[in-house]
């Protein structure tokens, strides 16, 4: 298609919704190029564009925007007190499942002739974009989709490693390119670090990725974060699995009377091999427990093959082993958690209890709890925990002690949160004995070395029962007794904690990115002196035995040396 040179044109206003992989990208190519770019975002990422502008680290050459070469930051919590301005291209790069509402937030900075551009996975929202912006009177609805692979490296900054260059596919649902297209087009043109593919059968191209999208991630999705594009076509087994889904999704689009060339097939055959190390966004989001596009991909298909009569079985089988994981990070249901099972990872407070302070033969500088301003955490792997009843395996010389302590089960993937938000994160709780090798890492503290040897030793962390957040009315009125060898040699009070338990996980979510199963340590009142043969007990005062954490400590058999 040929379109006129847009050098001596005035640039255009684009309002860009999100600033993520998609809308960080692009975005930031368009100011690059001279556009007048607005964001629409909110939190972290609000405050991070409207300090730093954006950022952008990619295999197609850097970029940097700052705040003063952008146009306006807004604030999509607070849209009605935003100055407005009509748009010329509004560019939707949201999630598919939030399409629909991020588009009517747009509605105001919508004018006459605004282009409306989407750029989500999936093909059941192009139909919601186009009805709603003909109900509005107002604007020009596009089909569009995109092609890159990149993610939010922290707010503010968008890290591109795969697709090279990254592209936008975009033009009308009906007949030739309206003038206003080829203004787009040019300006896509203009741009370096990416294309505009402006398509006179645009639906074709976009299902083309579907199929693609669709068939990879259910691939990827279900066999793990090891099978990588270009793992499928070396596998077998994989690919056949991807070429049935590819099939079926193919035979679904011709249903539709969409247009859909053999060859394509096979072209994206080599684009796997091509696609070293890259996964789809999906497929990352469902492995971290983030809501993902699961259902405006693969459930599409599945909605869509009832409907036209058109079977798809391996998609089908994959969306349906799949929605549980989205329906999780959704909190739409609500499902006892593994620690030892689902968890990554365990973040245990130091010195947590008022009063307390770290003896001073044994660390560095001593300190007392209430000179904490904020948790100080020690980080030992789940590999390092057994389930209760089971034994803790002590090394040869190696003295111990016992901390009983109250363990905060994370729910669903959270980062940055507020102690406000923390507690909705939480999914309950079970009892941990804390195990530690006092002649060990106690000793190295004494030079400031970490606490690594002497708490996340194998086996050093028995985990009770799972315990659900709705059977504890309140976690700081609990009590926690611990007993050795029958005799109770500790009842510590949770309300003594200097950092409560929202204050933990807000902390804690800034350090790192919780994961669903993760388990934080809230921190013992005591500790106390075993030795091989002890039984050790910790529970709960008024909950039923099934939550208590038992475990017996055992000479751990002779080591090779390295």
């Amino acid at each position: 298609i040929a379109v006129e040179s847009m050098a001596e044109g005035q640039p255009l206003k684009w309002l860009v919704f999100g600033c993520g992989g998609v809308g960080g990208y692009f975005g930031a190519r368009l100011a690059s190029q001279g556009q007048k770019v607005s964001f629409m975002v909110r939190k972290q990422t609000l405050a991070a564009v409207k300090a730093n502008g954006v950022r952008v680290q990619s295999i197609c050459g850097d970029v940097t925007i700052p705040r003063s070469q952008l146009d306006q930051v807004i604030d999509t919590m607070a849209l009605d007190t935003e100055p407005k301005f009509e748009a010329d291209v509004i560019m939707l790069a949201c999630k598919a499942w939030e399409l629909e509402r991020c588009l009517r937030m747009c509605h105001p900075w919508c004018g006459k002739d605004t282009v409306i551009l989407p750029l989500q996975n999936g093909v059941e929202g192009l139909s919601t974009v186009k009805s709603i912006v003909a109900s509005w009177g107002k604007g020009h609805a596009l089909a569009g989709c995109c092609n890159i692979v990149a993610a939010i490296q922290e707010p503010g900054l968008i890290r591109h490693w795969a697709a090279d260059p990254p592209y936008i596919t975009f033009g009308e649902f009906d007949g030739a390119p309206k003038p206003r297209t080829l203004k787009v087009k040019a300006v896509f043109d203009a741009c370096s670090g990416m294309e505009g593919h402006l398509e006179t059968d645009a639906l074709s191209k976009i299902w083309e990725k579907f199929a693609f999208i669709c068939s990879t991630t259910g691939v990827q999705a279900t066999s793990g974060p090891s099978s990588t594009q270009d793992l499928i076509p070396k596998i077998p087994e994989l690919e056949n699995m991807w070429r049935a889904a590819m099939r079926e999704i193919i035979a679904l689009a011709r249903s539709f009377g969409i247009r859909y060339e053999d060859a394509w097939l096979e072209d994206r055959i080599e684009v796997l091999r091509k696609a070293v190390g890259a996964t789809t966004s999906c497929s990352r989001d469902l492995w971290a427990g983030r809501p993902s596009e699961v259902d405006d991909l693969l459930g599409s298909v599945e909605r869509m093959g009832q409907d036209q009569g058109v079977p798809t079985p391996v998609i089908s089988t994959c969306f349906r082993a799949l929605i549980v994981r989205d329906k999780l990070a959704r909190t739409d249901l609500d499902l006892p958690i593994y620690p030892i099972l689902e968890g990554q990872k365990i973040l245990g407070t130091i010195c947590n209890h008022k009063g307390q302070q770290l003896p001073a033969d044994r660390t560095l500088v001593q300190k007392k709890a209430e000179e904490y301003t904020r948790p100080e955490w020690f980080v030992c792997p789940m590999s390092s925990c057994i389930p209760s009843g089971g034994q803790c395996e002590v090394p040869a010389g190696v003295e111990m002690l016992w901390e009983a302590e109250l363990g905060i089960v994370i729910s669903r993937t959270c980062e940055h949160v507020t102690p406000e938000q923390a507690m909705e994160y939480v999914g309950g709780y079970c009892m941990v004995l804390d195990l530690t090798g006092s002649n060990l890492g106690f000793e190295s503290m004494k030079y400031g070395h970490s606490w690594t040897r002497n708490k996340c030793q194998a086996s050093f962390k028995p985990v009770g029962s799972f315990i659900p957040a709705s059977a504890v009315a309140d976690p700081h009125a609990l009590k926690i007794i611990c007993r050795v060898n029958g005799k109770e040699v500790a009842r510590d009070d949770c309300s003594k904690m200097k950092f409560t338990i929202a204050q933990q996980v807000a902390d804690a979510s800034q350090l790192t990115p919780l994961r669903r199963g993760d388990m934080l340590l809230a921190g013992a009142g005591s500790l106390g002196p075993l030795k091989v043969g002890d039984f050790v007990e910790g529970y709960l005062e008024g909950l039923e035995p099934r939550y208590m954490v038992t475990a017996t400590l055992i000479q751990k058999r002779l080591e090779s040396k390295l």
